[in-house]
């Protein structure tokens, strides 16, 4: 009966199995070779070989020279800047980008993501209605209602920072922006499709978000 080492689960025969030296060599391998780092080409390479990844796994890709992990969803690459598309939601009707750009980047070091997302309007973008919601690139650990991002955006009122909050205390995707609704008092209101200081956004106005938050 074969028997598990109690931290890696790696096998090994018991003192009362069948001799078969070729069969517990391979099955000693076999448990190691997912658990050592593996190497490859290119992203491509990688995903050809590995079909079923486990969380957990880690590949480093010659092309671009980079450590990825396999978070059960998705390898993400270490420490180097990823390409990301936000979602852009409103809460009454969404809005479209049309012509405008839509963007974002991350890098994921350890357990912290460090991302920006930049929204700038163009001529055919349609604003939707109700207070804006953006994606995050990778799900939020526990936030303990603390965590917040900074930005900046303008409007037909002007150019001011804003806040963002993500959406829930623990395994936030999105979250909302907050500025300045109107010249005159320094309250501030969900960022919506009446876009800044009580002035719609049009075509030409930006919205950029930057942070770092803890990853699930």
């Amino acid at each position: 009966m074969t028997s598990y080492t109690p931290l890696g689960g790696l096998p090994y025969p018991a003192p009362t199995d069948t001799a078969d030296l070729p069969f517990h060599l391979q099955s000693l391998a076999e448990g190691i070779d997912a658990r050592t780092v593996l190497r490859y080409a290119t992203a491509a390479a990688r995903d050809a070989a590995v079909t079923t990844p486990a969380a957990g796994m880690v590949a480093w890709l010659t092309t671009p020279g980079t450590l990825s992990y396999y978070t059960g969803t998705a390898w993400i690459a270490l420490g180097a800047w990823n390409a990301y598309t936000p979602v852009w939601t409103a809460a009454t009707t969404n809005p479209a980008i049309g012509d405008g750009t839509l963007t974002g980047r991350y890098a994921v070091v350890g357990k912290v993501c460090h991302f920006t997302a930049f929204a700038a309007f163009g001529s055919t973008t349609t604003y939707g209605s109700g207070g804006y919601g953006l994606s995050l690139p990778v799900a939020t650990g526990p936030t303990g209602g603390l965590i917040q991002f900074t930005g900046m955006a303008n409007s037909g009122g002007g150019r001011a920072q804003i806040t963002c909050q993500p959406s829930s205390s623990s395994g936030a995707t999105t979250y909302t922006l907050w500025g300045p609704s109107s010249t005159t008092s320094s309250a501030i209101a969900q960022i919506g499709s009446g876009g800044l200081f009580g002035s719609a956004f049009a075509s030409g106005h930006f919205i950029r978000v930057n942070g770092t938050y803890e990853v699930a």
